[in-house]
């Protein structure tokens, strides 16, 4: 079977030469109407050869043809004539993960699930009995049955919470309790940290808490199978680790999302991938051990489906410093930062050349306050950074300007070294974002550019404030890596704040943790060994981390499990690589 998309994102038939028309050969043999080029430009599939020549020669890359392999089976779904395509669905379960790339069908498979979208068969059908006589026989056919009939009902958390403050303004207890249909609202204002919210309006919640609020009002209904889109989004490590544990309480079948491979490995049993290109097409895997589901996304190979996802496999390592011998770069006394309701201590330390340094520890404690005492924007009460560096910086939000994303990379001055095709625009996937304007980017987009902004800077130490945030898991660690090696080659310097465990664990050579009450003081302690740092963290939190021994990506084990107990007998809360 062939598919062939047009991403109306990146199509832009006014900035073109119209190659795809130009060198069709279908075109050239007279039949000019297998292309209209316009504001919603086509291809028509039944005519196309599959040659591939349209999506070469596309500036702009909006063109994907191809050629699916035959186990992918026939679409379960399609947006529309040259749009993406789904194929497969995951069997439901009783703790099921779908783990996969961005733009490969994961949030519309729960919509399918949840009802909330009925699966066309790309074939324009509208009417549940045709979908439930396409999949009779099949445990993914009884579950649309019930799904069409009312007989399963779904609680859903969707990926996009901001919505929730404009739907409903209302104080969060008023929200909660109308949505109480376990009567367990109590319960989970306790285990949620809720309580000093439930007078506070929606609009007047942080990110992180209207996560929480909508992870309670998902959990208080009544229902068969629950949903959670990406519920790691905007919060904590500390609060990754609570929801999880609470999620997992209190649902007997769920279905999650999360690009946070530590926590969906905590919170599911088995996972589906979903593979395919993204924003053309996306396939379902079969079920798999969550374990071995999660390192096969790793290895790039899924063995039952015979499918190669990626050339090279996503490893964890600890490389040594390579090049010049690091040299101290900055060192500090101690500081203090008084801002009124909240104050902050930072102990002494150093940071070396080629050195990253991951920052870690729970939401307002300070984590992004010290990120700006660095970058010159809050100055400190006593105490002083030893000599003036070049800096840098990353903030935890970017706010796009209204200029195209090539005229901000040619406004920065370029590291010596720095190619911005090879080092910069490759690795991050911008090369088709250059002639778009930077407000009208997702905010994964957005996110690359700001990273790509930060990194291609002449400085001598660089900082990111929660860079894997709106990425998906591989994003995230091509991400780690490329920060690892521009700062290895350069003999730079990188300090970064980040929530995800995998990608703290996989990029820091020290750690700084952040201890304290937040909202209120916060306070440092090293930088230090990664090991030592991610031991005091991960006692305050009460989890224990393994060796993978296949990937030697870290896994959480489960409570009072004995790999659990052991590990607590010797005091290893985590084992290093």
């Amino acid at each position: 079977m062939r598919i062939v998309t047009v991403d109306p994102k990146k199509c832009r038939p006014e900035k073109c030469g119209h190659e795809c028309f130009k060198y069709c050969p279908i075109v050239k043999s007279g039949k000019p109407e297998i292309i209209e080029i316009g504001e919603k430009s086509r291809i028509d599939e039944e005519m196309c050869i599959g040659c591939g020549i349209c999506s070469k020669v596309c500036p702009f890359k909006a063109i994907a043809v191809i050629n699916l392999p035959e186990a992918v089976g026939t679409p379960v779904h399609r947006y529309g004539e040259n749009r993406f395509a789904l194929f497969g669905l995951p069997i439901p379960g009783d703790s099921v993960g779908i783990l996969g790339p961005n733009g490969t069908g994961k949030t519309t498979i729960l919509n399918i699930f949840a009802g909330k979208l009925l699966p066309n068969l790309a074939e324009g059908v509208n009417d549940w009995e045709t979908v439930i006589k396409k999949f009779s026989g099949s445990e993914i056919g009884g579950y649309l049955q019930k799904i069409a009939r009312g007989e399963m009902k779904v609680s859903y958390k969707p990926q996009n919470i901001t919505g929730l403050s404009k739907i409903h303004n209302k104080k969060v207890k008023t929200l909660l309790n109308k949505v109480d249909e376990r009567g367990i609202l109590a319960e989970l204002v306790i285990k949620l940290g809720l309580n000093h919210m439930l007078e506070r309006k929606l609009k007047q919640l942080s990110g992180g808490e209207l996560q929480r609020v909508a992870i309670a009002a998902t959990l208080l209904k009544k229902a068969d199978l629950y949903f959670f889109d990406e519920p790691g989004s905007f919060i904590d490590i500390f609060e990754r680790l609570r929801v999880s544990r609470v999620i997992k309480e209190y649902t007997k079948q769920v279905f999650v999302v999360e690009h946070d491979l530590v926590m969906l490995d905590y919170l599911v049993d088995s996972v589906h991938v979903t593979y395919g290109k993204p924003g053309s097409y996306g396939a379902v895997s079969m079920r798999k051990g969550v374990r071995v589901g999660i390192n096969e996304f790793l290895d790039g190979f899924l063995k039952a489906e015979n499918i190669r996802m990626r050339s090279e496999p996503l490893r964890f390592s600890r490389s040594s410093l390579s090049g010049v011998s690091p040299q101290k770069l900055v060192s500090f006394t101690d500081l203090e930062v008084d801002l009124g309701d909240f104050k902050m201590k930072v102990n002494a330390g150093d940071i070396s050349s080629q050195e990253i340094i991951g920052i870690v520890g729970k939401n307002a404690l300070g984590k992004t306050t010290f990120i700006k005492v660095l970058a010159g924007q809050i100055k400190t009460k006593s105490g002083k950074v030893s000599k003036e560096i070049r800096v840098s910086y990353k903030p935890q939000y970017f706010e796009a300007p209204k200029k195209e994303v090539s005229e901000l990379f040619h406004s920065i001055p370029l590291g010596k070294d720095i190619s911005l095709n090879r080092d910069i625009y490759t690795p991050l996937d911008l090369i088709y974002l250059l002639d778009h304007e930077a407000t009208s980017l997702s905010g994964g987009e957005l996110q690359r550019v700001a990273i790509g902004l930060c990194l291609a800077q002449d400085a001598d130490l660089y900082l990111l404030d929660e860079p894997s945030a709106f990425l998906d898991s591989e994003q995230r660690l091509n991400v780690a890596k490329l920060i690892k090696r521009l700062m290895q080659n350069s003999g730079k310097s990188a300090i970064v704040v980040e929530h995800d465990l995998m990608f703290l664990d996989y990029l820091s050579d020290r750690l700084i943790v952040f201890i304290g009450e937040p909202g209120k003081h916060g306070e440092t302690l090293g930088p230090m060994d990664v090991k030592e740092g991610m031991n005091h963290f991960l006692k305050s939190v009460d989890i224990t981390l393994r060796r993978d021994p296949h990937s030697k990506r870290p896994r959480v084990n489960k409570s009072e499990s004995q790999k659990d107990k052991e590990q607590k007998s010797k005091g290893q809360w985590y084992e290093k690589l």
